[in-house]
């Protein structure tokens, strides 16, 4: 996953949308698990983006 990336958040993969770089969590979040910050698009289940895991992330298309 990169900066760019075109995704989808798991379970629902409704909407997309787009990383726009990584994100550091509170203390208490360092080194369990990679946050990426997201940008939604029109179709994205809300119109708001925020940081979110790695492991609820699946990638779409990725950005050259």
């Amino acid at each position: 996953m990169k900066v760019g990336d075109l995704v989808r958040v798991l379970p629902a993969r409704y909407g997309h949308y787009i990383i726009v770089g990584k994100t550091k969590m509170q203390d208490d979040y360092v080194g369990r698990s990679t946050y990426w910050e997201l940008a939604p698009l029109s179709d994205a289940a809300h119109n708001y983006g925020g940081p979110m895991d790695e492991k609820f992330i699946e990638v779409v298309s990725e950005s050259g």
